[in-house]
């Protein structure tokens, strides 16, 4: 009877602490903690968790983990689940092997503490939410000594906001040169046709609502609001307490150029009719090659958007072959990530005046801690900085990229609709021919044009009144330098193409040419 009742205990023991066959995520998707690898995509998220990979005993209590897991997949986001089982992975990748773990003790943390570098001390923190859960819970693995340790211990955290604070030149906002030369450089491929037109378009919006990559991935054809000339821009809200991220949104102003463009592009998506719940970046377009198996099952709400990772991933990696040279990285290319838009974003505002309530709201933070870092650099500093990158820059990338011709007779398309610039505000007489003849462009004509690779202007063209005109509304906004600065591109490129009729002319002069 004694060993029946032993018996008995044991099992139900073995009951309450069972894995359940299913679980369901925060957000109603279905996973199996009983298997090794736990798989799916929620929403713009990836999560993969594979317990082979763990270096483990066989005595070690394997299941209190997933147990644990099992609590945040069903409370927690989708990252924050990937955050623990990363925090537990590096716990292991840092053990002197040469013992098996069977527990989590006081001294094994306390080693793992001292072999983390400076830079590395908040992963301590992260390895105590999962193990306080762990022992909350009332499973095996934690032993008591151990979260009582680290209650007591001081967990630094990551340091936030480093590279925004010392402007750095690989991770952190872009400088005011960057900025340009890289919207710049992106316009152009495009135009050039060596680039996406969804790539151009994923540049501004970043730009435009300094939202993190996430967000973009989860964006719909429905986002994009045209109304009376107005573009408006609905930013899901990803890090929220929602089922998802398609429940809070922002709404950002667009500007015409980029509310024309994003038009033209999601008419290029699905010409006959593409339903508004439609993905914005869908997987069949940003991929090269789409994925082997379907990813979610029929009827998700984010069926073919693309991942964070895979929109991340590929805009890099088309970015980085077209990006400009920087003079803080010894002209090297400028390094391109999509946290640098954020960052970038987040640092104008604070430099055109916006109040940290504002730009807490703009960049979606729930309190202001997190963009304190945007108002401590020196204005002063920066300013230096941009001031030095704007005249290293200048000599490495020419604002008229098109070709100078006599007239007409010398235009790609002669006579044909659409191909002669006017600006009817300085003149009847046309500046130039478009090489591509406006077809599909919705940039501001004459000002973009003189910027733009396919422009031809003429030689005898009204070039000096177009530059008395852009110089005019320059002086206007002598007040705002951001306002002010928005046509220096097109300033330079006019003073090119003056430069160059008048050595066409010089040359004429002097015999060197007819």
């Amino acid at each position: 009877m004694k060993n029946s009742a032993a018996t008995s205990r044991s099992t139900s023991t073995e009951l309450v602490y069972r894995l359940p066959s299913t679980a369901f995520t925060r957000s109603g998707i279905a996973f199996h903690p009983t298997e090794d690898v736990w798989h799916w995509v929620d929403g713009p998220f990836v999560v993969h968790v594979d317990f082979t990979r763990l270096s483990l005993p066989a005595d070690f209590p394997r299941d209190s983990l997933k147990h644990t897991l099992v609590v945040f997949a069903k409370r927690s986001s989708a990252s924050h689940l990937s955050n623990m089982f990363q925090a537990f992975g590096h716990f292991l990748s840092l053990r002197n092997g040469a013992t098996p773990l069977t527990g989590i003790t006081t001294t094994e943390v306390s080693n793992y503490s001292a072999r983390l570098e400076g830079h590395e001390v908040w992963r301590l923190g992260a390895l105590n939410v999962l193990l306080q859960k762990w022992s909350a819970l009332g499973l095996r693995g934690v032993e008591p000594e151990c979260t009582q340790y680290l209650r007591e211990r001081r967990k630094p955290g990551n340091e936030k906001g480093r590279a925004v604070r010392t402007r750095d030149p690989v991770s952190g906002p872009f400088s005011e040169a960057e900025y340009t030369a890289l919207y710049r450089a992106v316009d152009a491929t495009y135009g050039e046709g060596e680039s996406k037109l969804w790539v151009s378009i994923l540049t501004r919006l970043l730009f435009a609502c300094g939202g993190r990559i996430s967000q973009y991935a989860s964006l719909k054809v429905m986002d994009f609001i045209a109304s009376e000339g107005k573009f408006v821009l609905r930013l899901p809200q990803v890090k929220n307490r929602e089922v998802n991220s398609r429940v809070q949104f922002k709404e950002f102003d667009l500007s015409p150029q980029t509310g024309r463009l994003v038009q033209q592009y999601i008419v290029g998506l699905n010409p006959p009719g593409l339903a508004a719940d439609a993905p914005l970046f869908p997987e069949d377009v940003v991929m090269t090659v789409g994925p082997q198996t379907a990813r979610r099952p029929d009827g998700d709400l984010f069926s073919g958007h693309c991942t964070n990772d895979t929109l991340s991933r590929l805009f890099i990696s088309a970015l980085v072959p077209i990006a400009p040279p920087t003079e803080r990285l010894g002209f090297g290319p400028i390094p391109v990530a999509p946290k640098r838009f954020r960052y970038t974003f987040g640092t104008r505002m604070a430099e055109e005046g916006a109040s940290k309530a504002v730009i807490a709201d703009r960049l979606g933070h729930v309190d202001l801690q997190n963009v304190e870092v945007y108002f401590e650099a020196s204005p002063k500093m920066v300013e230096n900085i941009d001031e030095a990158m704007d005249a290293l820059l200048a000599p490495l990338a020419w604002a008229f990229k098109g070709r100078l011709i006599e007239n007409e007779e010398q235009s790609t398309h002669k006579d044909a609709p659409g191909s002669r610039i006017i600006d009817f505000r300085v003149s009847k007489a046309p500046v130039g021919s478009c090489g591509g003849k406006g077809l599909g462009c919705g940039f501001n004509k004459p000002i973009a044009c003189y910027t733009c690779f396919k422009f031809e202007p003429w030689l005898d063209a009204p070039h000096e009144k177009v530059l008395r005109r852009l110089q005019a509304e320059r002086e206007r906004w002598a007040s705002d330098e951001r306002l002010a600065a928005i046509n220096d591109d097109a300033i330079r490129a006019v003073r090119e193409v003056l430069a160059e009729c008048e050595f066409v002319r010089e040359q004429r002069k002097s015999g060197a040419c007819s």
